[in-house]
């Protein structure tokens, strides 16, 4: 037997050849900011290619306003990342995530969104996209103070169980409250009209807001918005975006257009609430592949 690791000289080297390696593999922490994000918009086969556009360049155009910049630049941290996904079906990242700290970074994140292809198509797959996010918003080199996903959308669920004609939806709860479990803040949503099968008119089929309030959005400070036309939803998403990135005690006060929050004091809300500050509460170690 080679004695030499048992003796002082020979177990000092080994010791520092020992911490060497540990160094060497240890991995880089995850990179600290204000928020991470998803911009979760809905591709589906019911979003025509003139909307998808308008709505595309709503998001870009958001990432070059003055008053978002000042708003991220602003944070405690003063930096947050966003990335942004289409979503029908299946789910497909159109712009992975980009830290974003001042104009030359806001900038860029909205020339990769100007240049990113449609992708998606089939049903509006929610539930799925919610699901997927449980898992990315741990692997993704960041850690936020909070983590939203921020959902652009003019229908409910398809499939899983959900039926299109009715805002009660188990699949997008469960889906929900996984992402909430998971470490996530907040599901917000922005939601767009849709002829009379999705909307806040009385002769829609679904009710916007019902849906988002009983089955969609959740954790604490979450709310939701509702953009009757394209344009609206162009000045909808700055609002929104600012409120995401400096959060409000009133979230509908800047916010033009329809805005609602959950009802404090009911049994849902207390639930979803709850659920929130254990998934704020939950260690998400994050490491740098």
């Amino acid at each position: 037997m080679n004695r030499s690791f048992f003796s002082p000289r020979g177990w000092c080297a080994s010791a520092i050849v020992g911490a060497s390696l540990m160094v060497a593999v240890q991995p880089a922490k995850a990179i600290p900011v204000d928020l991470e994000l998803i911009l979760a918009t809905d591709t589906s086969g019911s979003v025509d290619a003139t909307d998808f556009a308008l709505r595309r360049s709503g998001i870009e155009a958001a990432f070059r306003n003055g008053s978002i910049i000042s708003a991220i630049e602003n944070g405690v941290i003063g930096s947050i990342a966003v990335a942004l996904w289409d979503f029908g079906t299946n789910v497909g990242v159109a712009v992975d995530w980009t830290q974003i700290s001042d104009a030359g970074s806001s900038n860029a994140f909205a020339d990769a969104v100007s240049g990113a292809g449609r992708l998606g198509g089939g049903g509006d797959g929610q539930a799925n996209m919610m699901r997927m996010a449980a898992t990315a918003i741990g692997t993704n080199n960041f850690e936020g103070t909070r983590v939203i996903i921020d959902i652009a959308s003019e229908g409910v669920q398809s499939g899983e169980g959900c039926s299109s004609n009715s805002p009660d939806c188990q699949a997008t709860r469960n889906a929900r409250d996984q992402f909430l479990a998971a470490g996530g803040t907040a599901v917000n949503a922005i939601w767009m009209n849709d002829r009379n099968f999705f909307g806040l008119d009385p002769t829609d089929s679904v009710n916007a807001f019902e849906y988002g309030a009983l089955s969609v959005i959740g954790g604490p400070g979450s709310f939701q918005v509702f953009a009757e036309t394209n344009q609206d939803f162009v000045v909808a998403i700055q609002d929104k975006l600012i409120r995401e990135i400096t959060p409000d005690p009133d979230p509908c006060s800047e916010i033009g257009g329809a805005c609602e929050v959950p009802e404090p004091g009911g049994l849902g809300s207390l639930a979803l609430f709850g659920l929130g500050l254990v998934g704020m509460g939950l260690a998400r170690r994050k490491l740098k592949s």
